[in-house]
């Protein structure tokens, strides 16, 4: 058991380092995508105005507030993110993704699916259901456990 901890972060660290050379050609980094998909998200889901702001965004991602807040300044350069005075917060601001940005968000997906595929390639479909189920369940404890 000592070397699931070692294994799961080397995992992690192969993935992502395997999405960096994906978004590369997108002129994107794996931060800057988890930035848009969970502004994505957001807008999908129709959160309210706290949940769409870089406070919210880090909590969500785990990442610290100065990470985040250069990220969001990054894809504002780009014209991925668009920042507004929230209404009741005057520190802070509503972040919302640009057309440009919609637009890209799926050949994003797209390039993490080919990473996900290559990396599960050598997984039958019921093993890699079976791992996802693993994982959904160690997530779900890891979760349960600090809140």
């Amino acid at each position: 058991m000592k070397l699931v901890g070692y294994l799961i972060m080397k995992i992690a660290k192969d993935l992502r380092y395997e999405l960096a050379k994906e978004l590369e050609s997108l002129d994107l980094t794996p931060a800057q995508w988890a930035v848009l998909k969970n502004i994505d998200m957001k807008e999908e889901m129709n959160s309210s105005l706290n949940e769409r702001t870089s406070k919210s965004v880090a909590h969500e991602l785990e990442f610290d507030k100065p990470t985040v807040s250069g990220i969001i300044n990054r894809l504002e350069m780009k014209n991925m993110i668009r920042k507004q005075p929230h209404p009741h917060d005057k520190r802070s601001f509503i972040l919302s993704l640009t057309k440009e940005a919609k637009q890209l968000i799926p050949h994003l997906e797209e390039a993490s699916e080919r990473v996900m595929i290559r990396s599960l390639s050598d997984l039958s479909p019921g093993e890699c259901t079976q791992f996802f189920g693993y994982l959904q369940k160690v997530e779900s404890t890891l979760h349960h456990a600090n809140v």
